[in-house]
Protein backbone atom coordinates (compact mmCIF):
# COMPACT_ATOMS: atom_id res chain seq x y z
CA UNK A 1 0.00 0.00 0.00
CA UNK A 2 1.36 3.56 -1.14
CA UNK A 3 1.92 6.01 1.79
CA UNK A 4 -0.66 8.33 0.81
CA UNK A 5 -3.45 5.46 0.96
CA UNK A 6 -2.62 4.67 4.65
CA UNK A 7 -2.45 8.28 5.38
CA UNK A 8 -5.82 8.74 4.06
CA UNK A 9 -7.06 5.08 5.88
CA UNK A 10 -5.50 6.28 9.29
CA UNK A 11 -7.74 9.89 9.34
CA UNK A 12 -10.82 7.94 7.70
CA UNK A 13 -10.43 6.24 10.98
CA UNK A 14 -9.61 8.97 13.17
CA UNK A 15 -12.48 11.25 12.06
CA UNK A 16 -14.97 10.05 14.22
CA UNK A 17 -13.42 10.17 17.34
CA UNK A 18 -11.68 13.29 16.71
CA UNK A 19 -15.46 14.88 15.60
CA UNK A 20 -16.51 12.91 19.13
CA UNK A 21 -13.99 14.79 20.94
CA UNK A 22 -14.91 18.01 19.44
CA UNK A 23 -18.82 17.35 20.19
CA UNK A 24 -17.80 16.52 24.19
CA UNK A 25 -18.08 18.82 26.86
CA UNK A 26 -14.95 20.05 28.33
CA UNK A 27 -14.67 18.24 32.04
CA UNK A 28 -15.47 20.08 35.44
CA UNK A 29 -11.76 21.21 36.43
CA UNK A 30 -12.85 21.44 40.15
CA UNK A 31 -14.31 18.97 42.93
CA UNK A 32 -17.44 17.58 41.31
CA UNK A 33 -20.18 17.86 43.81
CA UNK A 34 -23.27 15.79 43.99
CA UNK A 35 -25.49 18.90 42.61
CA UNK A 36 -22.92 20.13 40.24
CA UNK A 37 -22.86 16.46 38.83
CA UNK A 38 -26.94 16.54 38.41
CA UNK A 39 -26.53 20.11 36.98
CA UNK A 40 -23.73 19.11 34.40
CA UNK A 41 -25.49 15.93 33.16
CA UNK A 42 -29.20 17.95 32.86
CA UNK A 43 -27.06 20.65 30.51
CA UNK A 44 -25.25 18.05 28.55
CA UNK A 45 -26.60 14.99 28.56
CA UNK A 46 -27.77 13.42 25.08
CA UNK A 47 -30.93 11.98 25.76
CA UNK A 48 -31.97 14.59 27.96
CA UNK A 49 -31.40 17.32 25.22
CA UNK A 50 -33.37 15.25 22.75
CA UNK A 51 -36.30 15.14 25.16
CA UNK A 52 -36.48 19.48 24.24
CA UNK A 53 -36.87 18.39 20.85
CA UNK A 54 -40.16 16.33 21.25
CA UNK A 55 -41.74 19.02 23.00
CA UNK A 56 -40.42 21.15 19.73
CA UNK A 57 -41.97 18.49 17.78
CA UNK A 58 -45.43 18.98 19.95
CA UNK A 59 -45.95 22.93 19.40
CA UNK A 60 -45.38 22.32 15.97
CA UNK A 61 -48.61 19.88 15.80
CA UNK A 62 -50.60 22.73 17.91
CA UNK A 63 -49.41 24.88 14.89
CA UNK A 64 -50.48 22.72 12.58
CA UNK A 65 -53.54 22.04 14.24
CA UNK A 66 -54.28 25.94 14.68
CA UNK A 67 -53.82 26.86 10.61
CA UNK A 68 -57.13 24.93 10.23
CA UNK A 69 -59.05 27.17 11.41
CA UNK A 70 -57.84 29.90 8.73
CA UNK A 71 -58.64 29.99 4.99
CA UNK A 72 -56.44 28.10 2.61
CA UNK A 73 -55.86 30.62 -0.75
CA UNK A 74 -54.26 28.39 -3.52
CA UNK A 75 -52.87 30.26 -6.94
CA UNK A 76 -52.70 28.12 -10.19
CA UNK A 77 -51.30 28.44 -13.56
CA UNK A 78 -52.31 26.49 -17.02
CA UNK A 79 -51.01 26.77 -20.33
CA UNK A 80 -52.59 24.48 -22.78
CA UNK A 81 -52.65 24.62 -26.83
CA UNK A 82 -55.28 22.72 -28.68
CA UNK A 83 -53.97 20.85 -31.74
CA UNK A 84 -57.15 22.38 -33.73
CA UNK A 85 -59.42 25.27 -33.35
CA UNK A 86 -62.33 24.70 -30.87
CA UNK A 87 -65.38 25.59 -32.68
CA UNK A 88 -69.15 24.54 -32.91
CA UNK A 89 -71.44 23.73 -35.74
CA UNK A 90 -75.13 25.35 -36.14
CA UNK A 91 -77.67 23.09 -37.75
CA UNK A 92 -79.80 25.00 -40.68
CA UNK A 93 -76.43 27.07 -41.49
CA UNK A 94 -74.78 24.57 -44.08
CA UNK A 95 -73.08 23.50 -40.70
CA UNK A 96 -71.04 26.73 -40.80
CA UNK A 97 -68.65 26.48 -38.43
CA UNK A 98 -67.95 29.04 -35.55
CA UNK A 99 -65.18 29.22 -33.04
CA UNK A 100 -65.94 29.29 -29.38
CA UNK A 101 -63.08 29.23 -27.66
CA UNK A 102 -59.30 30.27 -27.98
CA UNK A 103 -56.92 27.76 -29.47
CA UNK A 104 -54.36 28.75 -27.27
CA UNK A 105 -54.90 28.83 -23.22
CA UNK A 106 -53.66 30.52 -19.96
CA UNK A 107 -54.95 30.10 -17.07
CA UNK A 108 -54.55 32.14 -13.90
CA UNK A 109 -56.44 31.18 -10.99
CA UNK A 110 -56.75 32.25 -6.96
CA UNK A 111 -59.02 30.14 -4.72
CA UNK A 112 -59.91 30.88 -1.49
CA UNK A 113 -61.43 28.37 1.07
CA UNK A 114 -62.56 29.03 5.04
CA UNK A 115 -63.82 26.38 6.76
CA UNK A 116 -67.19 26.85 8.63
CA UNK A 117 -68.26 23.90 10.02
CA UNK A 118 -66.31 20.74 10.03
CA UNK A 119 -68.17 18.43 12.60
CA UNK A 120 -66.40 19.56 15.59
CA UNK A 121 -63.06 17.90 13.74
CA UNK A 122 -60.97 21.04 13.82
CA UNK A 123 -61.63 21.70 17.59
CA UNK A 124 -60.85 18.22 17.90
CA UNK A 125 -57.86 17.63 16.46
CA UNK A 126 -56.74 21.25 17.94
CA UNK A 127 -57.33 20.46 21.50
CA UNK A 128 -55.86 16.98 21.24
CA UNK A 129 -52.61 18.52 19.80
CA UNK A 130 -52.14 20.49 23.10
CA UNK A 131 -52.87 17.64 25.35
CA UNK A 132 -50.10 16.43 23.26
CA UNK A 133 -47.42 19.61 24.42
CA UNK A 134 -48.64 18.60 28.07
CA UNK A 135 -47.93 14.69 27.45
CA UNK A 136 -44.11 15.79 25.55
CA UNK A 137 -43.44 17.99 29.01
CA UNK A 138 -44.32 15.16 30.94
CA UNK A 139 -41.70 12.96 29.19
CA UNK A 140 -39.60 15.44 29.60
CA UNK A 141 -39.94 15.93 33.17
CA UNK A 142 -39.53 12.36 33.80
CA UNK A 143 -36.17 12.28 31.79
CA UNK A 144 -35.15 15.00 33.94
CA UNK A 145 -36.01 12.98 37.24
CA UNK A 146 -34.71 9.79 35.91
CA UNK A 147 -31.51 11.10 34.79
CA UNK A 148 -30.86 13.06 38.04
CA UNK A 149 -31.73 9.67 39.78
CA UNK A 150 -29.60 8.25 38.07
CA UNK A 151 -26.53 10.48 38.15
CA UNK A 152 -26.93 10.59 42.27
CA UNK A 153 -26.91 6.96 42.11
CA UNK A 154 -23.69 6.43 39.91
CA UNK A 155 -21.99 9.40 41.57
CA UNK A 156 -22.69 7.58 45.27
CA UNK A 157 -22.24 3.76 44.03
CA UNK A 158 -18.78 5.62 42.34
CA UNK A 159 -17.73 7.03 46.05
CA UNK A 160 -18.32 3.68 47.58
CA UNK A 161 -16.52 1.90 44.99
CA UNK A 162 -13.21 4.33 45.64
CA UNK A 163 -14.07 3.23 49.50
CA UNK A 164 -14.37 -0.30 48.64
CA UNK A 165 -11.03 -0.52 47.00
CA UNK A 166 -8.99 1.32 49.81
CA UNK A 167 -10.77 -1.12 52.12
CA UNK A 168 -9.52 -4.10 49.68
CA UNK A 169 -6.02 -2.09 49.31
CA UNK A 170 -5.33 -1.74 53.36
CA UNK A 171 -6.50 -5.79 53.40
CA UNK A 172 -4.30 -6.80 51.13
CA UNK A 173 -1.44 -4.49 53.22
CA UNK A 174 -2.70 -6.11 56.13
CA UNK A 175 -2.44 -9.57 55.02
CA UNK A 176 1.35 -9.11 53.62
CA UNK A 177 2.05 -7.99 57.06
CA UNK A 178 0.97 -10.96 58.41
CA UNK A 179 2.59 -13.37 56.27
CA UNK A 180 6.10 -11.58 56.52
CA UNK A 181 5.54 -12.04 60.23
CA UNK A 182 4.18 -15.76 59.56
CA UNK A 183 7.19 -16.12 57.69
CA UNK A 184 9.58 -14.56 59.92
CA UNK A 185 8.21 -16.92 62.95
CA UNK A 186 8.67 -19.93 60.70
CA UNK A 187 12.46 -19.14 60.21
CA UNK A 188 12.46 -18.61 63.67
CA UNK A 189 10.95 -22.17 64.86
CA UNK A 190 8.13 -20.41 67.02
CA UNK A 191 5.53 -20.98 63.80
CA UNK A 192 4.18 -23.83 62.04
CA UNK A 193 4.27 -23.90 58.32
CA UNK A 194 0.59 -23.91 58.33
CA UNK A 195 0.28 -20.55 59.51
CA UNK A 196 2.36 -19.27 56.32
CA UNK A 197 0.49 -21.33 54.13
CA UNK A 198 -3.06 -20.05 55.73
CA UNK A 199 -1.29 -15.86 55.02
CA UNK A 200 -1.18 -17.27 51.44
CA UNK A 201 -4.40 -17.86 51.13
CA UNK A 202 -5.77 -15.15 52.78
CA UNK A 203 -3.79 -12.85 51.01
CA UNK A 204 -4.46 -14.30 47.58
CA UNK A 205 -8.16 -14.08 48.40
CA UNK A 206 -7.87 -10.65 49.38
CA UNK A 207 -6.10 -9.97 46.12
CA UNK A 208 -8.46 -11.71 44.05
CA UNK A 209 -11.35 -8.95 46.02
CA UNK A 210 -9.27 -5.78 45.50
CA UNK A 211 -8.87 -6.51 41.80
CA UNK A 212 -12.64 -6.79 41.44
CA UNK A 213 -13.39 -3.84 42.91
CA UNK A 214 -11.02 -2.05 41.17
CA UNK A 215 -13.01 -3.04 37.95
CA UNK A 216 -16.71 -1.99 39.56
CA UNK A 217 -14.71 1.33 40.26
CA UNK A 218 -13.63 1.78 36.38
CA UNK A 219 -17.13 0.35 35.27
CA UNK A 220 -19.37 3.08 37.60
CA UNK A 221 -16.80 6.04 36.53
CA UNK A 222 -17.73 5.29 32.90
CA UNK A 223 -21.08 4.80 34.08
CA UNK A 224 -21.13 8.24 35.54
CA UNK A 225 -19.26 10.12 32.82
CA UNK A 226 -21.96 8.14 30.26
CA UNK A 227 -24.61 10.13 32.40
CA UNK A 228 -22.49 13.29 32.58
CA UNK A 229 -21.83 13.33 28.64
CA UNK A 230 -18.59 13.02 29.22
CA UNK A 231 -15.67 10.73 27.14
CA UNK A 232 -15.87 6.95 29.49
CA UNK A 233 -12.33 7.30 30.69
CA UNK A 234 -12.32 11.00 31.92
CA UNK A 235 -11.21 11.40 35.31
CA UNK A 236 -13.43 13.35 37.34
CA UNK A 237 -12.53 14.64 41.07
CA UNK A 238 -15.41 13.95 42.94
CA UNK A 239 -16.34 15.10 46.30
CA UNK A 240 -17.80 13.84 49.54
CA UNK A 241 -21.54 13.45 50.13
CA UNK A 242 -22.18 14.55 53.29
CA UNK A 243 -24.57 12.37 55.71
CA UNK A 244 -28.22 13.65 55.52
CA UNK A 245 -31.02 12.53 57.96
CA UNK A 246 -33.84 14.37 55.98
CA UNK A 247 -37.57 13.65 57.58
CA UNK A 248 -39.66 11.34 55.99
CA UNK A 249 -43.60 11.58 55.46
CA UNK A 250 -46.15 9.64 56.57
CA UNK A 251 -47.10 7.10 53.35
CA UNK A 252 -50.23 8.23 52.70
CA UNK A 253 -48.67 11.70 52.24
CA UNK A 254 -45.89 10.28 50.03
CA UNK A 255 -48.53 8.63 47.96
CA UNK A 256 -50.65 12.13 47.80
CA UNK A 257 -47.27 13.73 46.67
CA UNK A 258 -46.53 10.83 43.98
CA UNK A 259 -49.97 11.68 42.73
CA UNK A 260 -49.72 15.53 42.30
CA UNK A 261 -46.24 15.42 40.75
CA UNK A 262 -45.29 11.94 39.08
CA UNK A 263 -45.25 12.65 34.98
CA UNK A 264 -46.13 8.86 34.24
CA UNK A 265 -49.54 9.62 36.00
CA UNK A 266 -50.25 13.00 34.73
CA UNK A 267 -48.71 11.92 31.13
CA UNK A 268 -51.65 8.63 31.19
CA UNK A 269 -54.35 11.65 32.41
CA UNK A 270 -53.73 13.29 29.59
CA UNK A 271 -53.10 10.68 27.11
CA UNK A 272 -57.14 10.16 28.10
CA UNK A 273 -58.03 13.70 27.31
CA UNK A 274 -56.37 13.33 24.26
CA UNK A 275 -58.02 10.27 23.13
CA UNK A 276 -61.44 11.94 24.02
CA UNK A 277 -60.61 14.62 21.85
CA UNK A 278 -59.84 12.18 18.96
CA UNK A 279 -62.74 10.30 19.30
CA UNK A 280 -64.87 13.42 19.34
CA UNK A 281 -63.02 14.15 15.76
CA UNK A 282 -64.18 11.06 14.47
CA UNK A 283 -67.45 11.41 15.29
CA UNK A 284 -67.36 14.34 12.86
CA UNK A 285 -67.43 12.46 9.89
CA UNK A 286 -70.93 11.66 10.47
CA UNK A 287 -71.53 15.56 10.07
CA UNK A 288 -71.74 17.73 7.73
CA UNK A 289 -69.06 20.13 6.33
CA UNK A 290 -69.30 23.39 5.39
CA UNK A 291 -67.17 26.15 3.88
CA UNK A 292 -67.04 28.99 2.16
CA UNK A 293 -65.24 29.64 -0.87
CA UNK A 294 -64.11 32.62 -3.27
CA UNK A 295 -62.75 32.42 -7.12
CA UNK A 296 -60.69 34.71 -9.32
CA UNK A 297 -58.84 33.86 -12.31
CA UNK A 298 -58.15 35.39 -15.94
CA UNK A 299 -58.15 33.50 -19.15
CA UNK A 300 -56.54 33.91 -22.36
CA UNK A 301 -54.70 33.31 -25.54
CA UNK A 302 -51.63 35.63 -24.03
CA UNK A 303 -49.83 34.73 -21.45
CA UNK A 304 -51.23 37.78 -18.85
CA UNK A 305 -54.66 36.32 -19.99
CA UNK A 306 -56.25 39.30 -20.71
CA UNK A 307 -56.92 38.59 -24.60
CA UNK A 308 -60.07 36.59 -24.62
CA UNK A 309 -62.57 37.24 -28.22
CA UNK A 310 -64.57 34.59 -27.18
CA UNK A 311 -65.55 34.85 -23.41
CA UNK A 312 -64.62 36.65 -20.24
CA UNK A 313 -60.96 37.01 -19.71
CA UNK A 314 -61.72 37.42 -16.06
CA UNK A 315 -64.56 36.85 -13.48
CA UNK A 316 -64.92 36.49 -9.56
CA UNK A 317 -67.49 34.11 -7.85
CA UNK A 318 -68.35 33.52 -4.03
CA UNK A 319 -70.71 30.70 -2.55
CA UNK A 320 -70.79 27.79 0.56
CA UNK A 321 -69.83 24.33 -0.11
CA UNK A 322 -71.53 21.51 1.71
CA UNK A 323 -70.03 18.10 1.70
CA UNK A 324 -71.94 15.18 3.42
CA UNK A 325 -70.37 12.14 3.51
CA UNK A 326 -73.69 9.32 3.40
CA UNK A 327 -72.12 6.17 3.00
CA UNK A 328 -68.10 5.14 3.15
CA UNK A 329 -68.74 1.46 4.23
CA UNK A 330 -68.30 1.97 7.88
CA UNK A 331 -65.25 3.40 8.14
CA UNK A 332 -66.55 6.38 10.43
CA UNK A 333 -67.76 3.88 12.87
CA UNK A 334 -64.97 1.84 12.73
CA UNK A 335 -62.82 5.00 13.78
CA UNK A 336 -65.14 5.64 16.67
CA UNK A 337 -64.66 2.45 18.22
CA UNK A 338 -61.34 2.46 17.91
CA UNK A 339 -61.27 5.53 20.16
CA UNK A 340 -63.23 3.78 22.50
CA UNK A 341 -61.30 0.97 22.79
CA UNK A 342 -58.32 2.97 23.26
CA UNK A 343 -60.10 4.64 26.16
CA UNK A 344 -60.66 1.51 27.85
CA UNK A 345 -57.21 0.57 27.35
CA UNK A 346 -55.63 3.84 29.50
CA UNK A 347 -57.94 3.65 31.45
CA UNK A 348 -56.71 0.42 32.74
CA UNK A 349 -53.30 1.37 32.53
CA UNK A 350 -53.65 3.84 34.99
CA UNK A 351 -55.18 1.67 37.86
CA UNK A 352 -52.38 -0.61 36.82
CA UNK A 353 -50.53 2.20 37.41
CA UNK A 354 -51.55 3.65 40.57
CA UNK A 355 -50.74 0.28 41.77
CA UNK A 356 -47.30 -0.01 40.57
CA UNK A 357 -46.76 3.56 41.81
CA UNK A 358 -48.10 2.71 45.82
CA UNK A 359 -45.53 -0.15 45.45
CA UNK A 360 -42.40 1.79 44.19
CA UNK A 361 -42.62 4.18 47.40
CA UNK A 362 -43.61 1.40 49.72
CA UNK A 363 -40.53 -0.56 48.41
CA UNK A 364 -38.13 2.42 48.61
CA UNK A 365 -39.40 3.82 52.18
CA UNK A 366 -38.76 0.20 53.31
CA UNK A 367 -35.76 0.29 51.55
CA UNK A 368 -34.44 3.86 53.07
CA UNK A 369 -35.78 2.64 57.00
CA UNK A 370 -33.55 -0.47 56.18
CA UNK A 371 -30.49 1.58 55.26
CA UNK A 372 -30.90 3.76 58.09
CA UNK A 373 -31.16 1.27 60.74
CA UNK A 374 -28.00 -0.42 58.86
CA UNK A 375 -26.01 3.04 59.47
CA UNK A 376 -25.99 2.49 63.29
CA UNK A 377 -25.44 -1.21 63.17
CA UNK A 378 -22.61 -1.45 61.06
CA UNK A 379 -21.15 1.39 63.01
CA UNK A 380 -21.13 -0.34 65.81
CA UNK A 381 -19.94 -3.40 64.65
CA UNK A 382 -17.25 -1.80 62.97
CA UNK A 383 -16.17 -0.56 66.49
CA UNK A 384 -16.13 -4.18 67.74
CA UNK A 385 -14.22 -5.48 64.69
CA UNK A 386 -11.63 -2.67 65.64
CA UNK A 387 -11.01 -4.16 68.91
CA UNK A 388 -11.30 -7.64 68.09
CA UNK A 389 -8.46 -6.84 65.60
CA UNK A 390 -6.23 -5.27 68.44
CA UNK A 391 -7.19 -7.66 70.96
CA UNK A 392 -6.61 -10.71 69.23
CA UNK A 393 -2.98 -9.41 67.79
CA UNK A 394 -1.89 -8.52 71.38
CA UNK A 395 -3.82 -12.16 72.50
CA UNK A 396 -1.21 -13.87 68.99
CA UNK A 397 2.06 -11.89 70.71
CA UNK A 398 1.31 -13.36 73.86
CA UNK A 399 0.81 -16.88 72.56
CA UNK A 400 -3.06 -17.20 73.65
CA UNK A 401 -4.48 -17.11 70.10
CA UNK A 402 -3.46 -18.89 67.36
CA UNK A 403 -2.53 -17.39 64.11
CA UNK A 404 -6.34 -18.31 62.11
CA UNK A 405 -7.77 -15.72 64.79
CA UNK A 406 -5.49 -12.98 63.48
CA UNK A 407 -6.41 -13.67 59.95
CA UNK A 408 -10.00 -13.75 60.72
CA UNK A 409 -9.80 -10.47 62.53
CA UNK A 410 -8.16 -9.09 59.70
CA UNK A 411 -11.23 -9.99 57.41
CA UNK A 412 -13.96 -9.40 60.08
CA UNK A 413 -12.35 -5.81 59.96
CA UNK A 414 -12.03 -5.35 56.36
CA UNK A 415 -15.77 -6.42 55.62
CA UNK A 416 -16.97 -4.58 58.52
CA UNK A 417 -15.54 -1.27 56.90
CA UNK A 418 -17.05 -2.59 54.00
CA UNK A 419 -20.46 -2.67 55.46
CA UNK A 420 -20.47 0.48 57.01
CA UNK A 421 -19.95 2.29 54.13
CA UNK A 422 -21.83 0.24 52.11
CA UNK A 423 -24.72 1.06 54.58
CA UNK A 424 -23.94 4.90 54.23
CA UNK A 425 -23.59 4.99 51.17
CA UNK A 426 -26.49 3.07 50.71
CA UNK A 427 -29.16 5.57 52.18
CA UNK A 428 -28.03 7.97 49.67
CA UNK A 429 -28.87 5.33 47.13
CA UNK A 430 -32.12 4.94 48.83
CA UNK A 431 -33.30 8.34 49.29
CA UNK A 432 -32.17 8.91 45.55
CA UNK A 433 -34.97 5.96 44.54
CA UNK A 434 -37.42 7.24 46.96
CA UNK A 435 -37.52 10.82 46.20
CA UNK A 436 -37.79 9.76 42.13
CA UNK A 437 -40.97 7.63 43.38
CA UNK A 438 -42.56 10.43 44.64
CA UNK A 439 -40.83 12.67 41.90
CA UNK A 440 -40.13 15.34 44.21
CA UNK A 441 -36.97 15.86 46.94
CA UNK A 442 -37.19 15.29 50.67
CA UNK A 443 -36.31 18.76 52.81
Amino acid sequence: MKRLDVIFLLFCLAAPFSARAETAPAPPVRPLTLRGAVDFALAHNQSYQAAFEDVSVSNQKVNQARAGFFPKVDGSYRFMRWQDQPFVSIVGTAFQQIPFAVQTDNRWEVDIVQPLFTGFQLESNYKASKAGVKISKCSLEKARLDLTRDVRVAYVQTLLAKKLVQVAHDNVTSLEVQKKNAEANYQQGVAAKNDVLKADVALADAVQRQRRTEKQLTILRATLNQYLGLALDTKLDLAPVKETNSPIPQLDRLYEMALAKRPEYLSLKESIKQAQYYKTAALGGYYPHVSAFAEYYREGQDFAGTDNPYTNSNNAAVGVNVNWNLFEGGKTRASVLEWDHRLKGLEERSTDLLQKIDLQIEDALKQLEVAKANIGTSRKALEQARENERITTLQYKEQVAIFLDVLNSEVFLAQSRANFYQSVYGYEIAKAELERAIAVPLH
